[in-house]
């Protein structure tokens, strides 16, 4: 069986995405649908909300945006690359 920070790094991998290139950055919503959605898996995985907060911190929420955000960057620093 994998543990919490496996489970929680294969989930913001496949999980996780920059945003759209052409699109809104994704709000409030969109990322507490996030945090939702992987709260529901780590569940079902037999992972508490209190493991996933001791991997990620208590602010999950933040956190899933601090990523977003990362790879945002990270796109828009390729694709200026490309240009």
């Amino acid at each position: 069986m994998a543990t919490t920070r496996e489970f929680v790094d294969f989930w913001l991998e496949n999980s996780v995405h920059a945003d759209e290139q052409f699109g809104a950055k994704r709000g409030r919503v969109e990322v507490d649908r996030l945090v939702e959605s992987l709260m529901r898996a780590a569940e079902a995985q037999g992972f508490t909300k209190k493991q996933v907060e001791d991997e990620l911190g208590s602010d999950i929420h933040g956190f899933i945006r601090a990523s977003i955000d990362r790879q945002n960057e990270s796109e828009d620093a390729r694709l200026r690359k490309e240009k």
